[in-house]
């Protein structure tokens, strides 16, 4: 029997990575001020930061800073904007990395997981945040309200499901039980110390008090 040459299918190409744009001077640069920013606002808050006091950590000129920036409250507001986005990307991303099936009791454990795991970071940018929110001027404050209602929905939706399966008390109001906990949270910062419990033990402890609270049932106590 004749044998037949049986040609190999060719290998595919090997994928490289794309190669990662190296930043720009000015990226690096803005980049900088906005992490000595963050830096002095939340250690000096919003009243006391003076833009030398940005520059100067930042290792730039007063002057230089306007080429980015063309005032305080320009910095301020991409703080907050910075902030705002990465609190939202770890609550996302912890739900996110729950299975598919996953109840909606345990999906809201994983977002405030993720929310304690930013906030209790040592982040400068979710720190500054906390500590000048109430500090800005009033349209800045407005405009950063809405934002934190917008990325609060992810909270309204979960609890608002929670609530239609039967995973929360029918007798509680969403909103109370919502500005509860995300007050709860952001508040974690100011008593935080790092070592006895970790940010994961202590969204863990959270959990707790939201679903079981702290007290043996009435019928058990009498």
């Amino acid at each position: 029997m004749n044998s037949v040459a049986v040609e190999k299918p060719s290998r595919p190409p090997k994928r490289t990575a794309p190669a990662r744009r190296q930043p720009k001077k000015s990226e690096v640069t803005r980049a900088r001020i906005l992490d000595a920013a963050a830096h002095i606002f939340y250690h000096k808050g919003y009243a006391l930061t003076r833009l030398s006091d940005i520059a100067k950590r930042a290792r730039t000129q007063t002057s230089s800073i306007y080429y980015y920036f063309e005032s305080r409250e320009a910095i301020v507001a991409e703080v907050l904007r910075i902030a705002n986005e990465k609190t939202s990307a770890f609550v996302l991303g912890a739900i996110a990395e729950m299975p598919p099936d996953t109840k909606v009791r345990d999906k809201i454990k994983a977002a405030i997981r993720g929310h304690f795991e930013i906030v209790l970071s040592g982040d400068q940018y979710t720190s500054a945040h906390m500590r000048i929110f109430d500090q800005i001027p009033p349209k800045l404050r407005e405009h950063f309200l809405r934002v934190l209602d917008e990325n609060a929905g992810v909270w309204r939706q979960l609890f608002a499901e929670a609530k239609a399966t039967g995973e929360i008390r029918e007798d509680l109001d969403l909103s109370v039980v919502r500005l509860l906990l995300l007050g709860m949270m952001n508040w974690s910062i100011e008593w935080y110390k790092p070592g006895r419990m970790t940010p994961e033990q202590i969204a863990d402890q959270a959990a707790i008090l939201l679903f079981e609270g702290i007290g043996k049932p009435w019928d058990e106590t009498r």
